[in-house]
C-alpha cells in the first residue's frame, strides 16, 4: 500500500515459494507461466495453477 496527497491505493504482489529454500520469492510485475527466474543460484520455473503461483526446478 501506498499514500500520496491523502490518496491511498494498493497493488497486487506475485509472489511464490521458492523450490530450493524456505524463503517467499516476489515475482516480477510481467511474469508469464512457463518463465524462469533464478533464487538460489538455481533456474526455476514459473507456473500458475488453481489461482496461485509456484517455482519448480528446472
Amino acid at each position: 500500500m501506498s499514500e500520496h496527497a491523502g490518496t491511498w491505493s494498493s497493488s497486487v504482489v506475485k509472489t511464490a515459494s521458492c523450490a530450493v529454500g524456505d524463503e517467499v520469492v516476489m515475482l516480477p510485475d510481467d511474469v508469464k507461466p512457463g518463465g524462469l527466474i533464478e533464487c538460489h543460484g538455481i533456474k526455476q520455473r514459473v507456473t500458475y495453477e488453481f489461482g496461485a503461483w509456484a517455482l519448480e526446478k528446472v
